[in-house]
């Protein structure tokens, strides 16, 4: 007997729940994502009933929900606005058509992420050097689901994700992560990012990426010496690490008034000549800095003629003291003086300036002196006709005055030749160092 009631009882529980289910609601948005201060609408809709539906909106925990309800017959509409991290909630839309009755929940995924990722601007990055460098995402919620990476170029990831710190808030709040981040040659060029990810239980997902910005800390030359032949083109590149990208221009040295050379990252010297060679700037600047660097070009050609004097001005006689003295201006070369009447050379081998003595000159070291300028391109030569009379005789009245005047002259024509070095010297001070060989 019991058993025979008891199946009546459950065919009835079957055709409450058939009736339950015939009742079709229909809510919308599903667990929608929304950002801190803006609006929320939910709409609920009832087209499967004939008569007025009534609609109750409520919580999971019967929380206040603070929406304005909307209803007619059909559709019931739940307004939020200036949604707070309170509205984190499950809402519920429960509906009755006379006897029938279904629910719908939603769930609301409040989040807040206003801003891109934080990165303080620095005046440079040095190379093999370590640097901290610092990310600060502000008013976030929730930060448990929040990642924060650090890429360096397109993809390559410098660190694992940041893990949180157990206290978490049921509100806004920042977040700073810190990478301590050593510059490499290898990296020059590369960008580097922070990049904030938000990621919520319904999928939805969120980025906001910031580059490093930063001031030209290293430059980099294609040569730190360059050469290039007279008449021919040349070219050099400078490149500097920086963001946003350093503007490049070259400009030359030892000018009055200086001019650019160049306003980009290449100098270029179309037929050189020996006015362009030497040394060049390269300046990188941008916003929050700026670096130099410098290169000497060398423009290689053939000798200039080279200047060759005496010590000694008036003319000469046996027993003198004089020096030959032989400069080159301008290109590089290695300089000799010889006699004419002799194969081998009289003196020995200079890049700037040579000198040749002759003390106590004879007759026999008349001719023709010849000053070479050589370089790899070609040889120029200059000489110079030195001719010496016979000492004449003292009288005996006067037995030591041949004694004091040699070495009179002598002096002078050292004190001249002196002079004739040290004025060379002086021209080429500002350009190159002064380098002398005596030859003797």
């Amino acid at each position: 007997m019991f058993g025979v009631k008891c199946i009546p009882f459950a065919l009835w529980i079957i055709i409450l729940v058939a009736g339950e289910n015939d009742l079709k609601l229909k809510l919308t948005p599903l667990n929608p994502a929304v950002h801190v201060g803006e609006d929320l609408r939910l709409t609920c809709s009832c087209n499967s009933c004939s008569v007025n539906v009534t609609f109750t909106w409520k919580t999971l925990l019967d929380r206040f929900h603070g929406g304005v309800v909307e209803d007619e017959p059909t559709v019931s509409r739940l307004l939020i606005r200036s949604i707070s991290t309170e509205h984190n909630i499950k809402l519920v839309c429960k509906a009755n058509c006379g006897s029938e009755r279904s629910e719908k929940t939603s769930a609301i995924n409040v989040y807040s992420f206003p801003h891109d990722p934080v990165l303080p601007k620095i005046k440079s990055l040095i190379t093999n050097q370590e640097q901290m460098l610092s990310c600060t995402i502000y008013n976030v919620y929730p930060l448990e689901r929040f990642q924060i990476e650090w890429l360096l170029g397109d993809k390559e990831s410098v660190v694992s994700p940041d893990t949180y710190p157990e206290e978490l808030y049921d509100h806004e709040q920042n977040y700073t992560s810190v990478l301590n981040y050593t510059h490499s040659a290898d990296n020059l060029g590369k960008n580097i990012t922070c990049k904030a990810t938000l990621k919520l239980p319904n999928g939805f997902e969120k980025t906001r990426n910031s580059t490093l910005e930063y001031g030209p800390g290293t430059i980099t030359i294609s040569s730190y010496k360059a050469s290039v032949k007279l008449g021919e083109n040349f070219e050099i590149t400078c490149h500097a690490d920086g963001n946003p990208k350093p503007k490049i221009s070259w400009w030359k040295h030892e000018e009055a008034d200086p001019e650019p050379q160049s306003q980009n990252d290449k100098l270029i010297i179309n037929n050189a000549s020996r006015s362009q060679a030497g040394w060049y700037q390269c300046n990188a600047s941008n916003d929050l800095g700026s670096l130099q660097k410098s290169i000497e070009v060398i423009v290689l050609g053939p000798p200039n003629t080279p200047k060759i004097q005496l010590s000694h001005s008036g003319e000469l006689e046996e027993g003198e003291n004089i020096t030959i003295f032989c400069s080159s201006d301008g290109t590089l070369a290695e300089l000799t003086i010889s006699r004419q009447s002799q194969n081998a050379e009289t003196g020995g081998h200079s890049q700037s300036a040579a000198l040749l003595n002759l003390p106590s000159i004879q007759i026999t070291d008349a001719g023709t002196y010849i000053c070479e300028a050589k370089n790899d391109i070609g040889i120029e030569r200059s000489t110079i006709e030195i001719r010496v009379k016979a000492r004449q005789s003292m009288p005996d009245l006067m037995p030591d005055l041949p004694v004091a005047i040699i070495p009179a002259v002598g002096s002078v024509s050292l004190l001249t030749a002196v002079g004739l070095l040290i004025r060379h010297c002086r021209k080429k001070a500002r350009s190159e160092s002064c380098n002398l060989t005596e030859l003797n």
